[in-house]
């Protein structure tokens, strides 16, 4: 059921609709915040919630939505913690069903929420629904994280092992039984331990073009070296505390190496090892949180890692272009 469809009918569809939360994280960017929250506040789907959780910033924004956004609920962190502030936003909404979307993320209206209200209804067992993303002012496919060729499946549904953290939704009911994000990773791969952990439990975790929503890519915020320290050190953390060592072996051979070609590429070699050696200096922890992924799981990742695209393709794609987005 589509937006259009339900101009006519919105007391009766609205009388059992369950209640949608929209979760947004945000770090120093307070005009693109602004933006984002006029545009969602204009949202008529009812029950709503909009929740800002402010990550530590200190360029206003704490002040801007004080003034401007009173009625929205507003959670500020003591520091920067990463990851963890998404997980203040989830466990703090009411909604059966949530939308956690970036500050520089948009494109959410009325009719998108009635397209995953529908989704999830009609797909019992889906935990999490990842979203299209498109470059801003292009139009193009970005942060594809998926392990297809995003020229071939980007307009199809499909089962996945990713989270696109900035632009899915998720059912809260789920969350609440397998867990959040990993706080210890800060950032980088969080997603993906979530992901193995929803699917361990039987249910599924989609990507649909069902809902585009546009990204800025504003690097207001953000440190160069980030990705390459994070995206390496937590693949040793999500190995340790999920895979089982055959598929240990491939995931890191994989990961790593490319993380190293993609340091050298862009000249942050060393911050790629710094994330080796707190990689190895972290096994520790993440080992006394290990749960294996079970058989049923595994055949799913492997059937899924089926689709991968060739090396000529990855390399067309990937070593050169520059600058790995977060």
């Amino acid at each position: 059921m589509y937006i259009e469809d339900c101009y006519d009918c919105t007391k009766e569809y609205q009388e059992d609709s369950p209640k949608v939360s929209i979760s947004i994280l945000t770090y120093n960017r307070k005009d693109l915040l602004r933006d984002l929250l006029y545009s969602l506040s204009k949202i008529e789907y009812k029950p709503l919630e909009i929740i800002v959780v402010d990550n530590h910033s200190m360029d206003g924004t704490d002040e801007m939505l004080s003034k401007d956004f009173s009625f929205i609920h507003h959670i500020r962190t003591d520091e920067n913690i990463g990851v963890g502030a998404r997980n203040l936003g989830m466990k703090s909404a009411g909604g059966e069903i949530i939308i956690t979307v970036d500050d520089d993320v948009a494109g959410i209206g009325d009719k998108e929420i009635v397209d995953l209200v529908e989704y999830f209804r009609k797909k019992k067992d889906l935990g999490a629904l990842n979203f299209k993303v498109l470059e801003h002012t292009t139009g193009e496919i970005c942060n594809w994280v998926h392990h297809r060729n995003a020229r071939d499946f980007s307009s199809t549904d499909f089962l996945t092992y990713e989270i696109t953290e900035g632009a899915v939704a998720f059912r809260k009911k789920i969350l609440e039984e397998v867990g959040y994000y990993p706080e210890t990773f800060f950032l980088s791969h969080e997603g993906l331990d979530l992901a193995f952990r929803i699917l361990n439990h039987g249910y599924s975790v989609m990507y649909s073009p069902l809902v585009a929503v546009r990204h800025m890519h504003s690097d207001l915020g953000r440190k160069s070296w980030l990705r390459y320290y994070y995206d390496t050190r937590n693949q040793f953390f999500v190995a340790a505390r999920n895979l089982p060592v055959s598929y240990t072996l491939i995931y890191l051979a994989r990961g790593i190496s490319s993380m190293g070609v993609y340091s050298l590429r862009d000249g942050f070699f060393r911050y790629w090892v710094k994330g080796v050696f707190d990689g190895l200096r972290g096994l520790r922890q993440a080992m006394s949180q290990r749960s294996v992924l079970n058989k049923n799981t595994m055949k799913m990742l492997k059937a899924i890692d089926n689709y991968r695209p060739d090396l000529r393709c990855i390399i067309q794609e990937r070593l050169f272009k520059k600058s790995v987005r977060l």
